[in-house]
């Protein structure tokens, strides 16, 4: 199971810098959402990261499908 937060690797493959400072400026350009750790650290949601890659999970491009028609329907035409 993937974790909700992106991990040090897949934020450092993502911006390009392994260095904090770098990355926290390479989301800011790019007007990424993030909250920063006690130790400055940015951390950023793998959906929102997905979302603004342009990766849309199956789950929402294809939500549930829309219920079944039923068979048949009564005929109440001929009921007084």
């Amino acid at each position: 199971m993937e974790a909700e937060i992106l991990s040090d690797e897949e934020l450092t493959h993502i911006t390009g810098y392994k260095a904090r400072a770098y990355q926290r400026r390479w989301l800011i350009d790019r007007q990424w959402m993030f909250v920063e750790s006690r130790g400055k650290r940015p951390l950023v949601g793998r959906m929102y990261a997905r979302m603004k890659l342009g990766i849309l999970s199956p789950a929402i491009v294809d939500p549930s499908p829309p219920p079944a028609v039923p068979a048949w329907t009564p005929d109440f035409s001929r009921v007084n």
